[in-house]
């Protein structure tokens, strides 16, 4: 009940604080201010009762933690501006931009003669323009009681301060010594500076505006810069004196946010002093002159930045303070003779920053910033120094470097036991690893000569061997797994460098100790992945070892190891795993022992590969090291039992075969059978473990079945006249083949593939029996003799072959295409063809390809009239006779253009009318001496839209006279393009005509989409009307002007009578728009200024129309213009 009172008390405030806005007892400004006071006091009670509910209801054992929680401020809400407001706003704006329209004009108008003026003339003038804006300001603040406007003025009024000032020294008009030029210009900048900032002052605290406090500030600002400048100081102690003043800023605002009667300007001195700190500190890094006194700078700025941090509360200054501190420190070190112990001085600075709470009590709570700034520091010094190591000292080994990678390392150590962030783990570990590498390099330089990859494996390795696997001290506990992982890591990396490189002995030492390593990391490691991976890296690790070694056998010892390629390292490699997962097995170590066996037949199995890409020096390497693969997968699958296994057997038994034939065939004479016969021993070794063995017979059966189709091609390639006894065998084994398959997929796979070696066998057979027929007539052949098959079989063999007979005889038809002119015969046979082709889909009802045959029988009548040299009037009769044809065909078998059957998805579509357009557009192609051939296809096309009036859904049925209407608008401009026309009257002609299918289109439809069709016909009158005009002004005659003037009054009267708007208002826009160009030589000989003059009078004029109109309805009285406007808009509202 509480909050409802409380709510209607709001409602009755905010109700009578507008009626004292209206009445003008308040003006808006402190209505606003007192309208969001109070809802600040509704949100500030409603939050105080809400914590009372909470306290009331919160356990006796939580009472101090609700107590401790903090109040959340509420959310104030974004003001919603009322509708008068906005008006208010608008009339202001009016009033601003007019009042500035007439300033630029008169302006003008009144220094065209500035030249002439004296200096004292110039800045009183200016001094006027000033005065002017105070005084319309007091004009619209005391007499037209508009606020925002009496403000604006005020402040531009109060800019061209300054810039009177200036134009003093700019004219001289304060002697030479306070000219721009002259010693004291910066004196001048003072004042420019300060005696505006006493009127900003006095507009501050007069208005209460936070805009003039600024204008303040900055003034005192730019004043103090000019100050320190005017005593020709050195650029690195003028950014001292402005450091100090930021410091005295920090010092006036600890005065003033003490006291109440300041508080407007102590909230802005807070952005202020942040503001221009900011900008002090960006001007003083980019610009210095002696490094030392420039360190100075920054050291001291570091310093006003940690007491920002005090006075404003903001953490968020430490970032600064640590930067500048670093940098400081940089320019410092860089600077002077500390540069001998800058790895010192960085890493004690690091700590430092560890240290820098403790100092300060930790006020802000910023002992893990501080120390993450540390982490920072701490790895930008080892980026520095590893840097500076390698481009000045030329990667030099440094006992010094070794000792600070070790402090480093020992400092992330510390950070890592307190935050135990996985970072900090991974930053020591890599720290740690370049300490390691740092002490490898100094033995590679004092005591013997090591690869730098093996320097980096090794440092890696004992890594691994001191922290990763170390269980007994407490200060490495953390870091263990990320030694491991970074261990890892860089092992890895050094194995690429070295491989790259081709250092194949060290490679091979390398892959020795992963191999010891993943050994270890099995044993002590407890994430599973890392074991998992472990137990594969032995293994291949182990592989790669002989493989390397080999390689570097081959490589520098070739002439005692001559043939020594690499698939026969490869080979060896997968020897000497599958002789070691046998004694990983009698160890007890039976996932390692499987593991090897696998990774021993990849290691063959790239062996094999090597054998293809890599050259060999002996023609029997390759086919005795694919017999070995056979052997080697066969025991793979004994033991394994994988799916995969026998396809790479298969696999492996055709390469085998054209290996050894390639080393024996000596011969040509089998030629024929080279590749095919290879196709025919997998199907028979499938056949052979049909029963026995299935996953065997599924490999080879598939792998015979995917090379057989390529065997077959290559065999036509090699030997053409022999290649009809391939294909008979291919039909053979496809009809075998989908016999003893189960799944219907590859029934039909095989049935398809059967058709294809039966046209295949019908086309070498007519090569070889040397008949006159080509290639199309083999087509035509196959597809009658499917088509005997199609109407000879049963389901389901027969709804096997429309998915193959469809686009195999459409490729047939489309064969005939190739190669014109043809002999009549030829297109006999197409029409033939045609016909059998739609005769089937017909019965099979896949209405949807009928298209096809019917575009290609286009194209076929198309080529004939072309080649058999018909003219232009014989082949329009006869393409038009075709479409004729076509499209009454479709009419008699489909009742509708597109419907849909039940229980199927797709639609129908009567794709003979569709084509039929295809006939009548070609149409436009022949060009005649007779006129009447000019609009026939067009009146033919708009004849066919016609005649589905009756054939589509009744819901659509209305729009197919409306297109048909339209589109003979082509037939009748191409035939009057063919006429000569009337130049005065050419344009008419040509346009007029859109205006009539409009009207025509509005009859039929018969009110229906209303909306839409008088958009379009707004649209086509206005279109139309530029159209016109734009002829009357390219011709400029009378007789245009006065045909443009009937035309218009003729729309005008019409929209009269008639009470239609778009007609009247189109007409009476056109009729004016005419009288306007008529007299477009006085408007264009007005001077700009002139424009200016009326623009802004006329904002004038509407903003105190708009004020007049307020005060007038106000006291409701009605003006005669809001009459007049509505008596207007009521009749308006008749018309369509």
């Amino acid at each position: 009940m509480a909050g409802a009172y409380r709510e209607e008390r709001r409602r009755q405030f905010r109700q009578d604080l507008n009626t004292l806005k209206e009445e003008g007892y308040l003006s808006a400004a402190i209505t606003d201010e007192v309208a969001r006071a109070h809802h600040q006091y509704h949100l500030d009670l409603m939050a105080e009762e809400k914590l009372e509910k909470e306290e009331v209801h919160t356990p006796i054992k939580q009472e101090s933690v609700s107590v401790n929680k903090p109040i959340q401020k509420p959310q104030v809400v974004k003001k919603t501006l009322s509708p008068e407001e906005l008006r208010e706003r608008n009339i202001t704006w009016s009033l601003n931009i007019g009042v500035i329209l007439l300033l630029i004009g008169g302006l003008f108008v009144a220094t065209s003669n500035w030249e002439t003026m004296t200096p004292f003339m110039k800045s009183g003038a200016i001094a006027a323009v000033s005065a002017l804006f105070f005084l319309l300001a007091f004009l619209s603040k005391k007499v037209l009681n508009i606020e925002k406007t009496g403000f604006a003025f005020t402040v531009l009024g109060s800019l061209f301060l300054p810039i009177f000032i200036l134009s003093l020294g700019w004219f001289g008009l304060l002697g030479s010594y306070l000219s721009i030029q002259g010693e004291g210009k910066y004196f001048l900048g003072v004042l420019g500076s300060f005696v505006p900032a006493i009127a900003y002052l006095y507009f501050s605290t007069k208005l209460q505006s936070r805009l003039f406090v600024w204008f303040t500030y900055i003034s005192i600002s730019v004043g103090s810069a000019f100050l320190l400048a005017g005593f020709s100081l050195p650029l690195d102690y003028f950014y001292l004196g402005i450091m100090l003043f930021n410091g005295l800023v920090i010092y006036v605002y600890h005065w003033l946010k003490s006291r109440s009667q300041y508080t407007l300007f102590s909230k802005e001195m807070v952005h202020f002093s942040q503001i221009n700190l900011v900008l002090s500190t960006l001007f003083m890094l980019f610009v210095y002159d002696n490094h030392i006194l420039y360190s100075v700078n920054l050291l001291l700025t570091a310093v006003i930045y940690l007491s920002m941090m005090f006075v404003s509360g903001k953490k968020e200054f430490h970032f600064v303070f640590s930067a500048m501190i670093v940098y400081g420190v940089y320019q410092l070190i860089e600077n002077s003779i500390l540069d001998m112990a800058g790895p010192l001085i960085y890493a004690l600075v690091a700590f430092g920053f560890m240290l820098l709470p403790n100092l300060l009590k930790d006020s802000f709570q910023l002992n893990k910033a501080f120390q993450y700034t540390s982490a920072v520091v701490s790895g930008l010094a080892f980026i520095y120094i590893s840097l500076e190591g390698i481009l000045m000292k030329m990667g030099e080994a440094s006992f010094i470097l070794m000792v600070a990678y070790f402090i480093i390392a020992l400092n992330f150590i510390y950070l890592t036991n307190v935050h135990k962030k996985h970072l900090f783990m991974y930053l020591s570990s890599i720290f740690l690893f370049t300490a390691f590498f740092e002490g490898f390099a100094l033995v590679d330089v004092n005591l013997m000569d090591i690869h730098y990859a093996l320097q980096m494996f090794l440092a890696g390795f004992v890594l691994l061997l001191i922290v990763g696997t170390n269980k007994g001290a407490k200060l490495l506990e953390f870091i263990r797994n990320s030694s491991r992982d970074v261990s890892i890591g860089i092992m890895i990396l050094a194995i690429l460098l070295a491989e790259l490189e081709e250092s194949w002995l060290a490679l091979g030492m390398m892959f020795g100790l992963f191999a010891l390593s993943s050994f270890i990391i099995l044993k002590v490691e407890k994430r599973k992945l890392y074991t998992q991976v472990a137990i594969w890296t032995i293994p291949v690790a182990s592989g790669l070892t002989i493989a390397s070694i080999g390689q570097y056998l081959h490589s520098y010892q070739r002439y005692l190891f001559q043939g020594f390629t690499e698939d026969i390292h490869l080979a060896l490699a997968s020897l000497f795993v599958f002789i070691m997962s046998f004694a990983w097995s009698k160890l007890g170590e039976q996932t390692i022992s499987r593991a090897s066996f696998l990774v021993a037949n990849g290691f063959y199995l790239l062996s094999i590969l090597a054998s293809y890409i890599l050259p060999t020096e002996n023609d029997w390497i390759q086919p005795l090291i694919l017999s070995g693969g056979i052997l080697m997968f066969s025991l793979l699958y004994i033991r394994l039992r994988l799916q995969v296994v026998p396809f790479m057997i298969s696999i492996t038994t055709l390469l085998a075969y054209f290996s050894i034939w390639e080393a024996i065939n000596e011969t040509d004479k089998l030629e024929f059978i080279h590749y095919t016969g290879v196709g025919v021993l997998l199907f028979a070794v499938a056949f052979l473990f049909h029963e026995k063995e299935k996953y065997i017979y599924r490999a080879f059966s598939w792998t015979a079945h995917i090379f057989y189709p390529m065997a077959l091609a290559f065999s036509i390639l090699e030997s053409f006249d022999k290649a009809e006894f391939n294909f008979l065998t291919a039909i053979l084994i496809y009809a075998m083949s989908m016999k003893l398959s189960s799944k219907e997929w590859q029934k039909k796979i095989f049935l398809y593939a059967a058709f294809t070696s039966l046209f295949l066998t019908i086309a070498t057979g007519l090569e070889r029996l040397y008949f006159y027929f080509e290639t199309p007539y083999a087509f035509l052949i196959t597809s009658i003799l499917i088509l005997v098959l199609w109407l000879w079989s049963k389901d389901p063999f027969r709804k096997r072959i429309p998915y193959y007979y469809v686009p195999f005889s459409i490729l047939g038809m489309s064969s005939f295409l190739i190669g014109f002119p043809k002999e009549g015969p030829d297109y006999l046979a197409f029409l033939l063809y045609t016909m059998i082709v739609l005769f089937h889909l017909q019965k099979v009802k896949w209405d949807i390809f009928t298209w096809i045959p019917l575009v290609l029988l286009w194209k076929v009548a198309l080529e004939f009239t072309i080649y058999e040299g018909w003219s232009n009037q014989w082949s329009i009769a006869l393409l038009a006779g075709l479409g004729i044809l076509i499209l009454f065909t479709g009419k008699l078998l489909y009742k509708h253009l597109i419907y849909k059957e039940a229980g199927k998805s797709l639609l129908n579509i009567d794709f003979y009318t569709v084509v039929s357009l295809l006939y009548f557009l070609c149409l436009y192609r022949f060009e005649t001496e007779m006129l009447w051939t000019v609009p026939l296809p067009g009146l033919l096309i708009s004849l066919a839209i016609w005649l589905q009036q009756n054939r589509v859904n009744p819901k659509w049925r209305i729009f197919v006279p409306v297109a048909s209407i339209i589109f003979l608008l082509q037939p009748y401009y191409g035939l009057m393009m063919e006429l000569e026309l009337p130049e005065l009257f050419e344009r008419e002609i040509y346009v007029l005509p859109f205006v009539l299918v409009v009207i025509f289109i509005k009859k039929i439809l018969k009110g229906s989409y209303e909306a839409f069709t008088s958009r379009l016909q707004w649209a086509i009158l206005i279109i139309v009307a530029l159209l016109l005009i734009q002829d009357g002004l390219a011709s400029s005659t009378i007789y245009d002007a006065i045909i443009l003037g009937t035309l218009s009054l003729t729309s005008m009267l019409a929209g009269m009578f008639i009470r239609v708007k778009s007609y009247f208002f189109v007409g009476a826009g056109v009729l004016l728009l005419n009288v306007f160009l008529q007299t477009r030589p006085f408007w264009g000989n007005m001077p700009w200024w002139a424009y200016l003059l009326i623009a802004g009078s006329i904002l004038i004029g509407v903003a105190s129309y708009n004020e007049w109109h307020k005060q007038k309805a106000v006291k409701g009285e009605p003006t005669l213009i809001t009459k007049f406007k509505e008596n207007v808009i009521n009749k308006l509202k008749e018309w369509k």
